[in-house]
């Protein structure tokens, strides 16, 4: 299933409510995948993407570029420069984790962050 822009926007909004604890994480995923059609295990990963660049962690699960600059810009404009820049972190972690896995490199993914840096 191709994951569309308007999944990620509303994915950023329900991560948004499970990182405020007005949601929980199962909570979350079905609201997601009840509103967008987006599948249970993705909606799962989208959320788990943003509660990792928002503790400035390493994840593993890949997201599309799309999302990963929409995700970037999103938490600059509501949570401010130090979360930006946890985010920034988790994903440059995220590019260079990937990069092991030999399955090839995020080149986009890893040019947003010298982008963002």
């Amino acid at each position: 299933m191709i994951i569309t822009n308007t999944m990620v926007e509303y994915a950023y909004y329900i991560a948004k409510k499970v990182h405020n604890c007005s949601l929980t994480r199962s909570e979350g995923k079905v609201e997601i995948s009840k509103e967008t059609g987006m599948k249970i295990g993705s909606a799962n990963d989208y959320i788990t993407v943003f509660l990792e660049m928002m503790a400035g962690k390493e994840y593993h699960r890949t997201i599309n570029n799309y999302a990963t600059r929409y995700y970037l810009e999103n938490i600059r404009d509501d949570f401010g420069n130090e979360a930006l820049n946890k985010a920034v972190f988790a994903t440059d972690r995220h590019t260079k984790y990937y990069g092991t896995l030999g399955k090839g490199n995020l080149t986009g993914i890893e040019r947003m962050v010298k982008e963002f840096k």
